[in-house]
């Protein structure tokens, strides 16, 4: 700026300053979303107009100048997913809540699938804001990642499986043997041994259950059953893995259920493990089964650790671990509570969680009567 300039009160334009604030203003955003393959979305709440960019048209299966609208978009899912998709959009739009979902979509000329992750949402919560917008990204590779895993865990643990229900066999008639030859050391040495080879089984069984979980396989074989025997039966194999907690069975009427009966006594014997593994040695751990109107209602009460509110949410996620300072000595996986989920979601039933931290936690679910 010259002196001349100054004295006349005016300021030289700086060329500079201009192009990087509309640089920052609008092209940086442009250039982030083009470099990463992000399409993004916007509906009007009010005109209920959807607007999708030429790399969201693109992820559905459409040339970036066809004109593309949100009933041609879900026409592309895969036909067994659409109404659930369709279902979590209203419900994120019509409660102002966020969006996630993952999205297979089917290239109907090649026979191929893509998959896709929509995130969206409103801007803040006010009902007044008039765009519910988000992006599209494309995690094909993902997923075929996640399956090859999937397929890998299912081969494994079935392999492992094999020998370990032949050794449990083996063990069971050495421990017939021992108990008619009154060998009271061979009885408690075996029986440590069952022990152990329940809990192998059980580990194996849940991953089995997880491979067909994230595959979307969990086939169920649903029969007439006594639930309350049920539960008596896992309690007594429960003390027999676990004899340090005291676990008390409510006193309950007969309660007939219709469900695949293996898949409910592995949703017993995930929560119950959990209930002692999360409480003291010496702890009481209650379970009561009810029928209120049309559904069986089943609790586990424990007098553990409890759960932060911020964790129950995420509790029912696959692989999620509560992170604490209690916790870090405890063992598992992450997938015992996921595939409980999955199973009662599969019986159209409902399964959550009350509980606060150094309280306690109560875990319930339900199945239709």
């Amino acid at each position: 700026m010259n002196k001349n300039s100054e004295e006349n009160g005016l300021k030289e334009d700086n060329p500079r300053k201009d192009n990087e604030e509309t640089f920052s203003a609008v092209d940086i955003a442009k250039i982030a979303l083009d470099s990463a393959h992000v399409g993004i979305w916007i509906i009007e709440t009010v005109s209920m107009k959807f607007l999708p960019s030429k790399r969201t048209k693109e992820l559905f299966g459409f040339s970036p100048d066809q004109e593309m609208s949100f009933e041609d978009a879900m026409l592309q899912v895969a036909d067994k997913n659409r109404k659930g998709i369709l279902q979590a959009i209203e419900f994120a739009f019509t409660k102002h809540t966020g969006l996630y979902i993952e999205c297979p979509v089917v290239d109907r000329q090649h026979q191929t699938t893509r998959w896709l992750s929509v995130t969206g949402g409103f801007s803040n919560s006010d009902i007044s804001n008039s765009y519910f917008s988000g992006i599209v990204i494309d995690i094909t590779e993902q997923k075929q990642n996640d399956l090859r895993r999937t397929k890998f865990i299912g081969m494994v643990s079935h392999e492992l499986k094999t020998p370990l229900t032949a050794l449990k066999a083996y063990v069971q008639l050495l421990s017939s043997w021992a108990k008619k030859q009154k060998d009271n050391f061979t009885i408690g040495a075996l029986s440590k041994v069952e022990k152990q080879v329940k809990k192998m089984l059980n580990m194996i069984n849940s991953l089995l259950n997880l491979s067909g979980a994230e595959a979307g396989k969990i086939h169920l074989n649903k029969q007439d059953f006594m639930l309350d025997k049920l539960i008596a039966e896992v309690i007594e194999e429960t003390l027999f893995i676990t004899a340090s907690h005291h676990i008390v069975l409510i006193p309950t009427q007969e309660i007939r259920a219709n469900a695949d009966r293996e898949k409910i006594e592995q949703v017993l014997v995930n929560l119950l493990s959990n209930a002692a593994k999360y409480s003291d040695q010496g702890a009481t751990i209650e379970i009561s089964c009810t029928v209120l109107e049309n559904n069986i209602e089943v609790q586990i009460r424990d007098e553990g650790i409890g759960i932060a509110p911020e964790d129950r949410e995420k509790l029912f996620m696959p692989h999620y671990r509560v992170e604490r300072k209690e916790t870090e000595k405890i063992a598992g996986f992450g997938i015992g509570l996921y595939l409980c989920a999955e199973i009662i979601k599969r019986h159209n039933g409902k399964i959550w969680v009350e509980a606060r931290p150094e309280k306690g936690s109560t875990f319930k679910f339900t199945l239709p009567v």
